[in-house]
């Protein structure tokens, strides 16, 4: 198994058992959330010629995430500001994601 299924393998299992109605708090559907970041390995995987052996559909549509989550801002509307304009090391310009604006739902 690769690196990037080994690495989403053990986030997802992380999510899911936290979104389980046997941990404190609210439990929620966790498939709208692994949708999205399966597509952003899969993209990931895509723009560096590896392999990434899960496909995000299998959650459900991606897009869900912003039907579900549907108060996501634009990067540019963040209430903190720009993570590049702090002095966090090599954080880039919210425009420069690769990844798109989560307010797309991209």
């Amino acid at each position: 198994m690769n690196p990037l299924d080994l690495l989403f393998g053990q986030i997802k299992n992380t999510i899911s058992s936290h979104s389980s109605p046997n941990t404190p708090g609210p439990s929620y559907d966790a498939n709208p959330l692994l949708g999205a970041l399966a597509g952003a390995f899969s993209q990931h995987a895509s723009n560096n010629n590896q392999q990434f052996g899960v496909d995000p559909q299998q959650y459900g549509d991606p897009n869900d995430f912003n039907n579900q989550y549907g108060n996501v801002l634009d990067a540019s509307q963040d209430p903190l500001g720009d993570p590049a304009d702090q002095e966090f090391g090599n954080v880039k310009d919210a425009s420069q994601d690769p990844y798109g604006d989560p307010a797309d739902g991209r």
